[in-house]
């Protein structure tokens, strides 16, 4: 483990919350009608957005919300919209903030956390607010519950409940929640703030995004060299996704490039009109297999066609040039990666909705006719509840001297396809896993404004001189900011990220070490 994921760890998620100028907590607005507005439903109360009529240093906001009480002693509550994203309290306590500006009587305001899940309770905090018509900023501590993370997901407020008197205005303002920014504790650090590869106008085939990285080590690559293969995305003339092959040699290599580029890109072009993968190759996993062919395991969709599935090409000269095979191997499933080992093929794969992963056995590495599926990293029990809706992405790679095989995955606790986080599971077959047990994230998305802020898909990890290296797909603004970087898919594109650790701390974390 890091000494700084250790040292945050020790003072992060359920620790008590010394006091609002003490805590050094970090927040976010989820709500402060300006550019972060919540359609809140009222129940007992009106609600309306107004400019702020009482300007001051503790509120200087141009509008603000209002809640006028419409029944003497009944209940008023405003509730939020389920957020795209459940609270996560890993590096911060479970603290929010209001400001409110109360009636000239004071009163009392009552916060109330929602789960997702109706095995949770509901959880209530209530802070008085001072009389006197003015702004004031309220901080709502749940940190006596050590709540669960991932788990609630919206929030109600009610004003003076039981007592409040009809008429009576309460303005409201800055829904401050904790940050669910994990990216300083996280066991495997960015390289630099920039992507590794980014998407080139110049280059149709790789103009939009760059995307699903897969590399081939020396000890399996045909020719003793590095291979790296990616998804590309581009007009061709019309939008369509390739596979392009890049390159660097093994006496010279660098973990953070720069490769290069192969002249014939892309390797893996579209199908020819009517094929199965006639508009879209997505999500490369290259292996070397007997007699050192090289298949690339990707998704491939046809053009004009919701239907995808799990496709497979193959090259016997060294990786430049590949055969297509009849049919798709898994329609409705997309690709992970692939092993050969002990004279098998294991490819990975996941599909449904929400998603699930599968290993599939054969010694045919073009055909799954008569061969053994299972299905290998659950859903849920990761930590912190983080893939507690769906998992995907498992990429499964060895370390030198360690009897394990370790699987990278990607997961969720909201959403189907744009995943927050990264995590190891550990097998000694490549078929039963067993996941991590560590609350220090492996990896996460990127900080607010940065390049990977949205999500990260498919994490390669490889070993070069007792480091670990991984590269990643990551979905960013694009020279922009966004309202909501939660929402799945917001204006964005796809870059391949770089991060790192030492071989040592990585199995300290995977709890193989001391």
């Amino acid at each position: 483990m890091t000494a700084l994921a250790s040292v945050l760890l020790s003072s992060c998620g359920k620790d008590p919350v010394p006091g609002p100028d003490e805590s050094g907590a970090e927040w976010v607005n989820r709500c402060n009608f300006e550019n972060r507005h919540i359609a809140f439903q009222a129940t007992g109360a009106g609600f309306s957005v107004m400019d702020n009529p009482e300007k001051d240093d503790v509120n200087k906001s141009r509008h603000c919300g209002r809640a006028v009480i419409l029944t003497a002693g009944g209940n008023n509550a405003l509730l939020t919209p389920k957020f795209n994203r459940k609270f996560d309290f890993t590096a911060n306590p479970a603290v929010f903030r209001l400001k409110v500006l109360a009636p000239s009587q004071g009163g009392t305001v009552r916060m109330t956390l929602i789960p997702d899940d109706a095995g949770y309770p509901t959880l209530v905090a209530s802070v008085n607010a001072e009389s006197g018509r003015k702004w004031q900023e309220l901080f709502f501590d749940f940190t006596s519950y050590s709540p669960a993370d991932n788990v609630y997901r919206a929030v109600s407020l009610t004003f003076d409940p039981g007592t409040a008197s009809a008429g009576d205005e309460w303005l409201f303002d800055d829904l401050l929640c904790p940050s669910d920014d994990l990216t300083a504790i996280c066991l495997f650090q960015r390289q630099s703030n920039q992507p590794l590869f980014t998407p080139d106008g110049s280059r149709s085939w790789r103009g939009d995004h760059m995307a699903n990285p897969s590399v081939i080590s020396p000890k399996d690559s045909p020719d003793g060299n590095w291979r790296l293969y990616l998804r590309g995305s581009g007009s061709c003339p019309s939008y369509c996704d390739q596979i392009g092959l890049y390159q660097q040699n093994a006496k010279d290599f660098k973990p953070f490039g720069p490769w290069k580029e192969y002249a014939g890109n892309p390797v893996l072009p579209v199908g020819s009109s009517g094929q199965y993968d006639d508009g879209f190759l997505l999500d490369p996993a290259a292996v070397v297999g007997k007699d050192g062919v090289v298949y690339v395991y990707y998704n491939g969709q046809r053009v004009g066609h919701a239907n995808h599935g799990l496709s497979v090409r193959y090259s016997t000269d060294g990786g430049y040039t590949f055969k297509h095979v009849d049919a798709q191997l898994k329609p409705g499933y997309g690709c992970s990666d692939a092993v050969y080992h002990d004279g098998k093929y294991y490819v990975f794969y996941g599909g449904g909705n929400p998603c699930r992963l599968y290993v599939t056995v054969t010694e045919n590495p073009l055909s799954f006719q008569g061969a053994s599926t299972y299905e290998t990293i659950p859903i849920g029990g990761g930590p912190s509840n983080f893939d507690s809706y769906a998992v995907n992405g498992s990429m499964v790679f060895r370390l030198e001297g360690v009897d394990k095989w370790f699987a990278s995955y990607q997961g969720s606790s909201t959403s189907y396809d744009f995943p927050d986080r990264f995590h190891i599971a550990m097998s000694d077959d490549l078929i039963h896993w067993t996941k991590v047990d560590s609350r220090i994230p492996l990896f996460t998305r990127g900080s607010v404004n940065a390049w990977d802020e949205g999500a990260v898909w498919f994490c390669e990890i490889f070993e070069h001189e007792g480091m670990l290296y991984m590269y990643y797909e990551g979905w960013g603004n694009v020279n922009t900011t966004v309202d909501d970087r939660d929402q799945a898919y917001f204006p964005g594109r796809s870059c391949i990220g770089a991060a790192s650790c030492s071989k040592e701390d990585f199995l300290k974390w995977c709890g193989l070490s001391k």
